[in-house]
């Protein structure tokens, strides 16, 4: 059965309340990061949850493999034995100049 599709948005800062954190994990390359939401929202917004597969991308390959998947995970459970969380530390602006001729 598939499972149905919800309709109520969850936003990160749902998550940071509840001291959760947030894995995403890309299926090509099997790479896997941890994530405090707090960080996550100083990049994207207090953002639903499932729109970060579509708004971050792998990368092992510039341009990303495609979607990711994004879960929920629990900060205290045993699948946090051992795995590293990785943590904003600054968040750089690129300029790139665009030129019209007169």
């Amino acid at each position: 059965m598939s499972q149905p599709s919800r309709t109520i948005p969850f936003p990160l800062s749902k998550l940071n309340d509840a001291r959760d954190l947030v894995e995403v994990r890309c299926s090509y390359c099997k790479r896997a990061h941890v994530y405090y939401p707090t960080d996550l929202i100083q990049l994207f917004g207090d953002v639903d949850v499932d729109s970060l597969s579509g708004r971050m991308k792998c990368e092992s390959v510039p341009g990303g493999h495609g979607f990711l998947k994004v879960e929920r995970v629990f900060s205290g459970s045993r699948e946090m034995v051992g795995k590293k969380i990785r943590r904003l530390v600054a968040i750089q602006v690129k300029r790139v100049p665009v030129w019209k001729e007169e």
